[in-house]
């Protein structure tokens, strides 16, 4: 996937990849720039993982199909299980 800047310094974020990550306008980014890279990251207006009675739990919104990401973790689970027992 392609963008391009802009004459004022803007890029476009693909429909699907705000969809995915849950963007709306206004969301507000944090940029980090590395050697030849930036990355923009969204600021969470509230945190994603809270302590509750000694136990970290994600409280922010999935991204993504959790769906197909559960399916392929446990598929690479068992393929490497599956290496394991035959060397």
């Amino acid at each position: 996937m392609e963008t391009a800047l802009d004459k004022f310094g803007r890029v476009l974020i693909p429909k699907k990849v705000r969809k995915d990550l849950g963007l709306e306008a206004g969301t507000v980014f944090k940029i980090d720039e590395f050697e030849h890279e930036i990355r923009l990251k969204p600021v969470a207006e509230k945190p994603e993982i809270v302590n509750k009675e000694g136990v970290l739990v994600f409280v922010g919104k999935a991204a993504g199909n959790i769906g197909e990401t559960v399916k392929e973790l446990r598929q690479e689970r068992l393929s490497k299980a599956a290496g394991w027992r035959n060397p």
